[in-house]
């Protein structure tokens, strides 16, 4: 009977991750109590876990050097990715120096630093918060802001999560993870596929 439950607890929890990619984004979101965001009024994890939040805004100037970073347009989905994760490090640096994770290190490495430092569950969320205000603002012509991916059991990997992209006319989802980087660094860009897999930046292919 114990073996069923458990058989039953997986296939639960593999239908849930298998649907993510239908659910809004803003939904993940909610998980965490965050509101939906608009450029002068948002809120992002400020801790691990998103067990504290910070409520922020983007002062014009901030946001207009945001907006600067897809000036001119992207003429091509490639291109806007790696515009996006230049606005999505530029966005970390405004950030961290407003509620203090400008300390955050890559992974969960500490390093003797003192402040918050954030886990891949808070840097799924915060960079879904940026993706969302990017689509809101008109400046993602190629993409759509997704619901974050999950991997762990399934892949025989530890559990992680990354925030996402969906290409809007071939319909694939990049993961968009900051985890594995410094506040103010570019996070990866891979197809899911591809991290689901087990892509790490610091590891070879």
């Amino acid at each position: 009977m114990q073996r069923c439950l458990v058989i039953v607890a997986l296939l639960a929890t593999a239908v849930l991750f298998t649907s993510c990619a239908n659910l809004r984004p803003e939904s993940f979101l909610s998980h965490f109590t965050l509101d939906e965001p608009s450029v002068e009024d948002f809120e992002v994890c400020a801790s691990a876990g998103c067990r504290s939040v910070s409520r922020l805004g983007y002062s014009p100037s901030e946001w207009e050097s945001i907006e600067a970073i897809f000036s001119p347009p992207p003429v091509n989905a490639a291109e806007e990715r790696e515009r996006v994760r230049i606005a999505i490090a530029a966005m970390e640096t405004i950030i961290g120096a407003q509620n203090g994770t400008s300390a955050d290190h890559a992974r969960n490495q500490r390093k003797g630093a003192t402040g918050p430092q954030l886990d891949c569950i808070a840097e799924a969320a915060n960079t879904t918060v940026g993706l969302l205000l990017l689509q809101k603002e008109s400046l993602l012509r190629f993409h759509t802001a997704s619901y974050p991916a999950h991997r762990g059991f399934f892949q025989l990997r530890l559990p992680h999560n990354s925030a996402t992209l969906s290409e809007n006319s071939s319909g694939e989802r990049y993961a968009m993870d900051s985890w594995f980087f410094a506040n103010g660094e570019k996070p990866a860009c891979v197809p899911v596929k591809t991290w689901k897999a087990g892509y790490s930046p610091q590891e070879p292919d």
